[in-house]
């Protein structure tokens, strides 16, 4: 082997180190910014799941508050959610087909039952001075009976 092929293969040798050198560093700095990016990924959604978790228990506890506080405005307000519900939600032909007379009966024992219940609603409102509540859910329950 002469001199020169020699210092060839020392630079080529030298070449190949720093190279792999660079390479293998780019790999690190490449590795620590994926583990950097998935642990800081991590925290935030760690931070948005107990933030929507404490959010959810407080609104869960005022909900309580207010049905404990006025019971009768949840009732009256879970009636007019159902009618609302039940208005929008269409007979089926299957329905009427399986229920025949016993599901007309069943309406019509809704109807009163309904009627009842709206109006031992107005009643306790009346009790309760809530003449502007009362006049609202009437405005609101007369229409949607009127729409039926």
């Amino acid at each position: 082997m002469t001199k020169t092929s020699i210092r060839d293969d020392e630079t080529i040798t030298t070449e190949h180190s720093e190279t792999k050198g660079r390479f293998s560093s780019a790999a690190d700095n490449a590795r620590n910014r994926a583990s950097d990016a998935y642990r800081a990924a991590r925290e935030r959604t760690g931070s948005a799941y107990s933030s929507a978790r404490s959010r959810a228990s407080s609104a869960t506890q005022r909900t309580s508050d207010a049905i404990s506080a006025n019971p009768v405005a949840a009732v009256v307000g879970g009636l007019a959610i159902g009618a609302v519900v039940a208005a929008l939600l269409p007979k089926t032909q299957r329905e009427v087909q399986a229920l025949g007379a016993t599901g007309a009966r069943l309406t019509d024992k809704a109807r009163e039952a309904a009627k009842s219940a709206t109006d031992a609603g107005r009643e306790k409102l009346d009790e309760l001075g809530y003449a502007v509540v009362k006049e609202k859910i009437g405005a609101f329950v007369g229409g949607k009976a009127s729409e039926a």
